[in-house]
This record gives C-alpha cells, sequence and structure tokens, in this order.
C-alpha cells in the first residue's frame, strides 16, 4: 500500500520544516563534498587536504569520513503523462537496479509523483518489499514537482545516514500548491543532497549539454533553474541520461558517485550561532573540484 501525500500540502507549506537543522552550539556541522579531477573522484584525501570556511572564517575539521557511513536513498520518480509505455518500464527497471545495489546497511525509500505524490515506503532495509514497490506504478496526469521534491525532504531522519534524493523528472512543475522559492529555501535547511536526473530528449532546452554560466543573451527555462539550484544549494549536480534505456546505468552511476563523496565535520567557532552560514571547501596542496552545499542555517 502507498499513502497519496498530495491533499496535505497545503497544510505542510505553512508548517515549518520538520527535517533537522544545523545548530551551531549544539552539534557537529556535517558537509558532504564531491571531489573530482575532471569527472573521476578522487579518493584518498584526508582532513589536512581541505580548507573549510564557515561565513569567512577558516574552521577546523574534526572528522572526515570516505565510504564507510551507510546511506539513506529517496527514489523520487516523475511518472507523469509523459513516460507512459516503455519509458516508464524502463523506469522501474532502473529503481528496481538501485535497490539491487544497496549496501547491507543502506536503506531506501520510495516515492512517485504525478499530480498526486504517493509514498510507497518510508525508509526500510527490506530489499524484497522495495524491489516490488514500483510494480503496481503507473502514468498519468499533470505534474506536482514541487510538493513531490518538499514531501521527500520531510523524510530526512536524525540519524548518521547520508541522504540522497535521486530525483527523476524532466524539471517542469504543472500542478503544485508549493512554490519553486519555498521548495528552494526548504531544500537549504536539511543535509539531504539532491541529484536531479533528466532525459536530453525530453525538451529542446536539455539537447546541449548547458553551460554553468550564462552569458548575456542565453536564457535558462525556468525548470532549468530550479534544478541546478536545487543540485547547486546542497551539493549535488544534474546528470543527464541520453534516453529512457539509459536510465538504469545513469542511476547506477548517480548511487556509485554518491558513495565515494567525502563527510567533513566542524564545530563551528568565530561566526554567529544563528541565521544562515555561507560554506566554502576548497582544496589545498593539490588540484580538484569541489562540490558542496552551500551553506546552513543555525538556530
Amino acid at each position: 500500500m502507498f499513502v497519496s501525500i498530495a491533499v496535505l500540502c497545503g497544510v505542510l507549506v505553512t508548517a515549518s520544516i520538520q527535517a533537522p537543522q544545523f545548530k551551531s552550539r549544539v552539534a557537529a556541522v556535517r558537509v558532504d563534498a564531491l571531489v573530482t579531477d575532471g569527472r573521476r573522484p578522487i579518493t584518498g584525501l584526508t582532513a589536512a587536504n581541505f580548507e573549510l570556511r564557515d561565513n569567512g572564517s577558516v574552521q577546523k575539521i574534526t572528522d572526515l569520513h570516505h565510504e564507510t557511513l551507510p546511506l539513506n536513498i529517496i527514489a523520487a520518480l516523475d511518472v507523469s503523462g509523459s513516460i507512459a509505455g516503455e519509458p516508464l518500464e524502463q523506469l522501474k527497471r532502473a529503481y528496481r537496479a538501485v535497490i539491487d545495489a544497496l549496501a547491507a546497511d543502506d536503506r531506501a525509500a520510495l516515492l512517485t509523483f504525478a499530480q498526486n505524490v504517493d509514498l510507497h515506503s518510508s525508509f526500510t532495509s527490506d530489499r524484497d518489499k522495495l524491489r516490488t514497490l514500483a510494480d503496481g506504478v503507473d502514468t498519468g496526469g499533470s505534474t506536482s514537482l514541487h510538493d513531490a521534491v518538499f514531501s521527500a525532504l520531510t523524510l530526512r531522519e536524525t540519524d548518521e545516514r547520508r541522504t540522497l534524493l535521486l530525483l527523476m523528472t524532466d524539471g517542469r512543475d504543472t500542478s503544485s500548491w508549493l512554490t519553486a522559492q519555498k521548495l528552494v529555501a526548504a531544500a537549504r535547511r536539511t543535509d539531504i543532497v539532491i541529484y536531479p536526473v533528466t532525459i536530453r530528449s525530453v525538451s529542446s532546452f536539455f539537447e546541449v549539454p548547458r553551460p554553468r554560466v550564462h552569458g548575456r543573451g542565453q536564457r535558462q527555462e525556468p525548470s532549468e533553474r530550479l534544478l541546478d539550484t536545487l543540485a547547486d544549494d546542497t551539493g549535488g549536480r544534474v546528470v543527464y541520461a541520453s534516453d529512457e534505456s539509459a536510465l538504469e546505468s545513469t542511476f547506477l552511476s548517480v548511487l556509485q558517485e554518491f558513495r565515494q563523496r567525502y563527510v567533513l565535520s566542524y564545530t563551528p567557532e568565530g561566526v554567529s550561532t544563528t541565521g544562515w552560514h555561507t560554506i566554502e571547501v576548497k582544496l589545498k596542496g593539490r588540484s580538484g573540484d569541489v562540490r558542496a552545499r552551500r551553506g546552513y542555517f543555525a538556530q
């Protein structure tokens, strides 16, 4: 059985965000960071290889994890009418491949959305249950993307697992209660890392790779900007599948990349104990690109 949660969105929008928030006085802040050389993850780094700034102040990294912490995977899958037929079957196969690739201590949850947002299961380690959850999923209707992502964010639990939101969508919202601005604000208040996956052929603006910096005369569609913002603000990245048949390999590559990220922990010093904190993470003594969440709210 699944739970339809679209009817709750009007209440959720006005309620306070229930996902965990960083508290700079009480607990260490954890920053999930991807370090790459070109397109390949860099492994073997230590805390001494990183410089981390909180609101401009250099912080002491007290702990570092790499490929050791168990994962929570939230699969949020767009099943609106545009993927009816074989694309839906390919999507189901891709989801099952992720479940089969989970490690022993990992857990997963499944949420699908069209006009309604349906939670098929919260976090569980029951592989047999997870594999069969998508069997009865069908397509149809409009797309409540904002409501679906917000609902996925509320699933975050206060455990030591790192949480990946694997979001498959074309980025177009047509029926949500929640605005894009409120969704982005909610994403900034959790430590969930969002990896939107989309298909290049869904619409014309997905046909070619998009530059990160847009010069004069270059325009992004609102849906494109939203996926970029959700990924950038949480430290993830937008990933493109060439077509529906590539969804399985794309999902698995996202899972593998997420496993190879670093988790840096520190207790903020010399900064305000409230408000928005900007985080900057850089490498010291070697070259490489770092993707990490842009900041956190302290209370």
